[in-house]
């Protein structure tokens, strides 16, 4: 490991996690440690930001767009983790976000159209709702600093977490269930079996890919 002292995330009660800590949850087989460890880097570094509680921070500070860009940087990373045939994301973000909206169930309203009729995930050229955010919302944010194409974002707690006819996410409701999602993959984790289970062996080797770049 290159740096045992280097920081990889921050306990629920604010206590770093070092590398060296990290090691020793992989040679007891930890589970539940390094189920928790996965939960609190995604949560505490792309959407515990926005869920400070403070109503002059909700009305003030708290911005749907700077949400959406953690949401859509969150997505990726997660999903690189969870499958092995997105262990890296180079020149699959594309496809990496058509996969996450066809087969999480808590986005399946940015499923429509996002598969071709033999299965495969729909590219560009295909069209298909996950394309749509794809180009219009994730590449629109991260290169050009906006939404495009009629797709707006909204933090309006009476508004839907997306709709299709508008084109109108609400990001508050959106980071939710992205929470959601992240709750469940570390119950999963938990439950699995650390040395056979496909979802541990993506786990192992996308955290091995991580600290040695580090």
């Amino acid at each position: 490991m290159t740096n045992s002292k280097l920081i990889l995330a921050t306990s629920a009660d604010g206590n770093d996690i070092l590398v060296e800590e990290f090691a020793e949850y992989f040679r007891t087989k930890d589970r539940k440690k390094l189920a928790d460890f996965i939960y609190l880097r995604f949560y505490g570094r792309y959407l515990k930001p926005f869920d400070f509680p403070s109503e002059d921070y909700k009305t003030n500070y708290k911005n749907g767009f700077a949400l959406m860009t953690s949401c859509c940087l969150l997505i990726e990373t997660y999903v690189s983790f969870a499958i092995k045939d997105y262990r890296n994301t180079d020149r699959k973000s594309r496809e990496c976000f058509g996969y996450f909206f066809t087969t999480e169930k808590r986005f399946s309203e940015f499923a429509t159209g996002g598969l071709k009729a033999g299965g495969k995930i729909a590219n560009k050229k295909d069209g298909g709702t996950p394309n749509d955010f794809y180009d219009n919302v994730r590449c629109g944010i991260l290169h050009n600093a906006e939404t495009k194409n009629g797709w707006t974002i909204t933090r309006d707690e009476r508004k839907p977490y997306f709709d299709l006819t508008t084109k109108a996410i609400n990001a508050t409701r959106f980071a939710g269930r992205l929470k959601a999602v992240l709750t469940d993959y570390r119950k999963k984790l938990i439950e699995s079996n650390f040395d056979t289970d496909e979802i541990w062996i993506n786990f192992k080797n996308r955290l091995n890919d991580l600290i040695a770049k580090s």
